[in-house]
């Protein structure tokens, strides 16, 4: 229970150090070290779409298979870059209007 707690008040810490005007990036201070995982429920449409481009990714870089953890790594990757950026905000505003 204590190292629980000790864990906790380090993430508080940090946490406030993150706003601080000098602060380094997130990335500096964080605790965790084991990747997180999610879970997505698709509808089917969207399924069928993933996995039709999976499968022509997987072709155009000559590979047998892709794992869709993979191809939603490198699309996250890619959501960085400022030219896919505003078609990203487009579709999310379509979505919630």
């Amino acid at each position: 229970m204590a190292d629980r707690d000790a864990r906790r008040e380090a993430r508080r810490r940090a946490a406030h150090r993150r706003v601080e005007p000098d602060a380094p990036p997130a990335g500096e201070t964080a605790l965790r070290s084991k990747p997180v995982r999610i879970t997505v429920d698709l509808p089917p449409e969207l399924y069928r779409r993933l996995t039709r481009w999976t499968q022509d990714a997987a072709e155009e870089i000559d590979a047998a298979k892709l794992p869709f953890a993979e191809v939603v790594r490198a699309m996250i990757r890619a959501a960085g870059d400022p030219d896919v950026r505003p078609r990203i905000l487009s579709e999310l505003r379509q979505i919630r209007s």
